[in-house]
């Protein structure tokens, strides 16, 4: 997921001054065994290309330890699972490149927040999650999943005092870092009139980081032991609003 500040300048065109990988805290940084964490050693993005033979591939993007700790912000509060890293200059060398046929790659901006946009948020809406769960998704055109749920807490509330929603959707293991958004519409109710856009249009809700779960029940056996785990089939989504929060104030690790 990118997030991608924008100027504005004119009716259309907007100059986008920074791109930023945005993703989860526990996704970039490991936990040892004693909970402390650290930077991995290399970190990886992807973007789709045209190979020769005229098929998409993944084209691998590979951070050093170095560069992660370089160009990663983290929020002040260790607990808020929200990681960005500025990526501008690889994207920018990228768009630049016509040697390589490298696919558009589309980014959510400030200007999709609630505070930017007319469009209501309130718990029940849809809630829509794309993602690349791990080891499924559509491998021939490469496209991620999309599924949908509903806001399941408070809209704009801190859940049990911490800066993310619940949504009530199932989703796959490894869908961490997906991107959150409300059903994209181009009917919409604004001071009294109704509106249309020929473009659908939607909000960028945040961050999905995981399920919470009720218990664990670990299920000894003779060399390995199975961690069952009941959970309420909800999911934890931070608020978009901490990008932001993490652009402007965040640290480095």
């Amino acid at each position: 997921m990118e997030f991608a500040p924008t100027d504005k300048q004119g009716p259309q065109w907007r100059s986008i001054t920074k791109q930023w990988l945005v993703t989860n805290r526990h996704v970039v940084l490991h936990k040892k065994k004693d909970k402390s964490e650290v930077l991995p050693d290399s970190f990886s993005f992807h973007l789709r290309k045209i190979n020769s033979g005229n098929r998409l591939q993944w084209a691998p993007i590979q951070l050093s330890q170095e560069e992660v700790k370089k160009r990663a912000l983290f929020h002040i509060n260790s607990t808020v699972d929200v990681a960005v890293i500025d990526v501008s200059d690889y994207l920018i060398e990228i768009a630049e490149d016509n040697s390589q046929d490298y696919i558009q790659w589309n980014a959510i901006s400030n200007e999709q927040s609630p505070q930017h946009k007319q469009i209501e948020v309130q718990a029940s809406d849809d809630a829509i999650v794309i993602g690349y769960p791990r080891g499924f998704y559509d491998k021939f055109n490469l496209f991620p999943i999309v599924k949908s749920g509903i806001i399941a807490s408070r809209w704009g509330a801190p859940f049990n005092g911490k800066p993310y929603f619940l949504i009530d959707a199932k989703l796959f293991p490894g869908s961490s870092g997906s991107l959150v958004i409300s059903r994209p519409i181009n009917i919409n109710m604004i001071d009294g009139q109704v509106m249309y856009s020929k473009e659908k249009q939607f909000v960028f809700l945040g961050i999905y980081s995981g399920e919470p779960y009720l218990r664990s029940h670990p299920i000894e056996f003779d060399d390995f032991t199975i961690i069952r785990k009941q959970g309420y089939d909800v999911g934890v989504v931070w608020y978009g609003n901490l990008v932001e929060d993490i652009i402007k104030n965040g640290i480095h690790l």
